[in-house]
């Protein structure tokens, strides 16, 4: 794959902006985002029981497999807001929809910011008419910015695949995100919107989605805590041209899989991964991010487990922070995942430097370790030398500026 130049409206067909319409006293605080043509559509959405307003709505549209619009703000996550905040939902999509000539059911809605709070809807629905006309074919970035709320960078990228399409095309992929805190799987506090003109079946779209979403959003924690606004959206609207994208092709005696469906997934897991990694990165009062690798476990699930509660262990994170080498933080926050490993059989390197082996001390420098942890990113193998399953999972450390700016966030 080649990263280019564009986000969400790199692919043919995509337009999208970003405005000001009051939710926030000064800064950007609504996106929209248009396919001029029909386009298939997949989701995945938060799974804490206590969902937004927004999330039941698209969850309940993006049955149907299509859409062409979507709009979110910032500032108001329109959770915990009962009947008012579904209506308020369901307004927004209708706005969107009549100010873009299109059906209300091909537009879906997200939102992100304060809990409990309704929606002013006579400042979001002038916003949304000044998004209409302000959308463009160079609308990726600012509506990037518009969807953020403590994030301190924009997070945006777009790919063009190997897959060819009409003429000289190639088939592209692109993607805006937001998020730096409540980041907890499964997802992670965010919000990505994500764009594509590749022909594929709905099929297709739904595996490669869950597929990328389970490689990236579901792997990484900045502190543990599950968002109540969490949406995974994918837009394919076919322009490329290309030749249907299928899991699988028929051949004369036989099934086999499909070569450009394959390539269309490591393009969208590159795509995702890479916007995982700059929300942890970009996580509230973050200094470092560390990856933890899980190698040689028994089953996938036991895998995950540790790895994701390493990544999320205070203590760890805590460690990572203050470059201390204590290793047995890590071997604590494994064995108690609750998992069937031997913990006399663990080994773990950090920074490709061994510092348990068999379970024990590896009799490592100390200060050798300090100074490696002083890096931005840190990288932690976890060995378990049970079995084959290995998983990738991101987080990153826990500083004193986080209780700074969420003891006051309102």
């Amino acid at each position: 794959m080649t990263e280019i130049e564009g986000g969400i409206t790199a692919p043919y067909g995509f337009k999208a902006s970003g405005v000001h319409c009051g939710i926030k006293k000064n800064n950007l605080d609504l996106a929209l985002i248009f396919s001029e043509f029909p386009a298939l559509a997949a989701g995945m959405f938060t799974t804490n029981k206590v969902k937004a307003a927004p999330v039941v709505v698209s969850q309940k549209k993006i049955r149907q497999g299509w859409a062409r619009s979507i709009v979110a703000n910032s500032g108001n996550a329109n959770a915990c807001t009962g009947k008012k905040g579904i209506e308020n939902a369901v307004k927004m999509c209708e706005i969107a929809a009549n100010q873009l000539g299109i059906s209300s059911q091909e537009v879906l809605v997200a939102s992100t910011g304060v809990i409990g709070e309704q929606l002013p809807m006579e400042k979001v629905e002038e916003g949304i008419k000044m998004a209409v006309r302000s959308l463009s074919l160079q609308g990726s970035h600012i509506a990037a910015k518009a969807i953020i709320t403590t994030d301190k960078k924009i997070k945006e990228i777009a790919v063009e695949t190997d897959i060819s399409g009409q003429g000289k095309k190639k088939v592209k992929i692109g993607g805006i995100a937001k998020g730096s805190g409540m980041i907890s799987p499964n997802l992670a506090t965010m919000l990505c919107f994500i764009t594509t003109d590749a022909c594929i079946t709905p099929d297709a779209l739904n595996q490669a989605l869950q597929r990328a979403v389970n490689k990236s959003f579901n792997q990484i924690s900045v502190d543990g805590d599950m968002s109540t606004n969490d949406t995974v959206i994918i837009l394919a609207n076919g322009k490329a041209g290309n030749k249907r994208i299928k899991t699988w092709r028929k051949k004369p005696t036989l099934r086999v899989k499909d070569e450009n469906f394959e390539i269309f997934c490591e393009n969208l897991d590159y795509l995702c991964i890479k916007l995982a990694k700059s929300i942890v990165k970009d996580g509230e009062g973050v200094t470092k991010m560390f990856e933890v690798k899980v190698e040689g476990a028994p089953f996938p699930d036991d895998a995950r487990r540790i790895a994701r509660k390493v990544a999320s262990s205070n203590l760890v994170k805590t460690a990572i922070a203050g470059a201390s080498p204590n290793w047995g933080r890590i071997m604590a926050a494994l064995g108690s995942a609750h998992t069937r490993i031997k913990p006399e059989k663990v080994d773990i390197l950090i920074e490709d430097m061994l510092v348990v082996e068999k379970g024990q001390s590896a009799q490592a420098s100390l200060q050798n370790l300090r100074e490696k942890l002083l890096k931005d990113e840190v990288r932690i193998i976890i060995r378990l030398n049970q079995g084959s399953c290995q998983t990738t999972f991101w987080g990153c450390d826990l500083t004193e500026k986080y209780v700074k700016i969420n003891k006051r966030y309102v």
